[in-house]
Parts: structure tokens; sequence; C-alpha cells
């Protein structure tokens, strides 16, 4: 599963993604973030409405979110809706949330870096667990596949996204049975087309490679989603950058 995330270089989205900033710089969420947690808002990509009226080449905006998909039949503020965080690859048919939205509603979500957790296991259940800060040793941008929902009720409207997950690939192998599928960059405009098929978007959705992607111990101070800052993400000063096994 993917529960936690980093997107500490928001000032390079539209850059990297080719998208329109729209509306999403005026919120106070609109900084670097150590630490997104689920409910709080983050930053999406989504194909904007002139890509949806058939232009030639989807055209893309960034608009914020709220982490947990709402489905429109959720009460208000989202009530009786579960916190729907993530969506697994295998079973996005299964659900007619997920299905639907993934024929309409797909979403790149911007990263650089997520988060799993070790149990010690001589610890007996007493200890807390240990954060692994997963990213790519360059630190560059990253997208999730995601898929958003629109509700609308007397409060308001609200705009909420799932992170897609599937297997984990050999480096999260040892810490989850799961990962967010990190989408290729050349997957960018064919994730995002309107056109494209339930099907075929799902095709898209394989295994990511490790490449450079390193896994770091880092501070506890991310088990709790009060902590929004650098420190979330400084390794440990006795971890090596690869490590892969904590306890003997």
């Amino acid at each position: 599963m993917c529960g936690r995330y980093t997107l500490t270089r928001e000032d390079k989205i539209a850059e990297d993604f080719g998208a329109a900033l729209g509306d999403a710089p005026r919120s106070e969420w609109w900084k670097p973030r150590f630490n997104v947690a689920p409910t709080q808002p983050a930053p999406v990509i989504v194909a904007s409405e002139a890509a949806r009226d058939g232009a030639r080449a989807p055209a893309r905006k960034i608009e914020m979110m709220r982490w947990g998909l709402v489905p429109h039949w959720s009460g208000p503020g989202g009530q009786r809706a579960p916190l729907m965080i993530n969506a697994r690859a295998e079973s996005l048919e299964a659900k007619a949330v997920f299905r639907d939205a993934l024929r309409r509603r797909r979403c790149l979500v911007p990263a650089d870096g997520f988060f799993e957790w070790l149990r010690d296991p001589r610890a007996g259940g007493k200890a807390k667990p240990q954060p692994i800060y997963m990213h790519p040793a360059s630190r560059r941008l990253i997208a999730f596949a995601g898929l958003w929902a629109w509700h609308r009720d007397d409060a308001g409207e609200t705009l909420s996204f799932t992170i897609i997950t599937g297997k984990p690939n050999e480096l999260v192998r040892p810490y989850h049975d799961r990962m967010p599928i990190v989408l290729d960059p050349g997957a960018y405009a064919a994730w995002l087309d309107p056109a494209l098929d339930g099907a075929a978007a799902r095709a898209l959705l394989g295994v990511p490679p490790v490449a450079d992607w390193i896994a770091e111990p880092v501070s506890t101070l991310v088990n709790s989603a009060a902590h929004d800052e650098p420190a979330c993400i400084e390794p440990l000063a006795a971890a090596a950058p690869a490590q892969q096994k904590l306890f003997d």
C-alpha cells in the first residue's frame, strides 16, 4: 500500500509535467511536503476540459485534491464512504467507483518518494515501526498512477484522488507486498488521454523498475502526520543508503 509520500519540489511540477498551474498554488498546502498523509490536500495532474472536448493533444492542469477518494454517492463531506487512499491495480474493474474512474478520471500524482514501515520482531510489538523512505537517488519528480472523483453536496465541492498500487519490485518487497504504481514518463500522455479506454489504461500499470531507487531508514517523526518537515526524510546517521535489512 501507500500511506505516506513526499513532494518536496512542488516548484518543478508545472515545468516537469507540462501542466498549467491553475488555482493550485493559491492553496496553503502549496509548499514542499515531507509527509503527505491521507485526507490532506495535495496537487494532482489531470487532463484539461479542452482535452476532454476533443483537443488534439491532452493539455494538463494542476488541481489540489483531497487524498482519499470520495465517491459521488457518499454523504455530506464524504460521510459513509471508506477512506479509499489506495486502489488495487488487479481489481480496478471489481468496484464501480474505481471502474468508472479508470475510464473517465485518471490522474498523475506528483511525488519524489514514499514510505513503508518495518517492525523489529524482537520488540514484541512494543517498539515504534521503523519508517523506510523509498526514493530516486536523484530526487527527481515521479508520478504515481491515480484516479480522481468529484463530489458535491450542500457543504460544497470536493475533488479527491486515490493512488493505484500493485505488486512490489525487488527494492520494496522486503518491506511490503504492495507498492504505488510509478508510471514511466513515456506513459504520462497516454494515462491522461481521455480517448484511452480502461483496458488500455490498465496495460500501463506494470511493476516499476528499481532503476536508481534506494531505501533509507529515516526518523520516526514521519510516523505522525503532525510532522511535515525536512527532518522526516533525513537518513538515520548509522544507516547505509541502500540498506535492505535492519534487524539480524
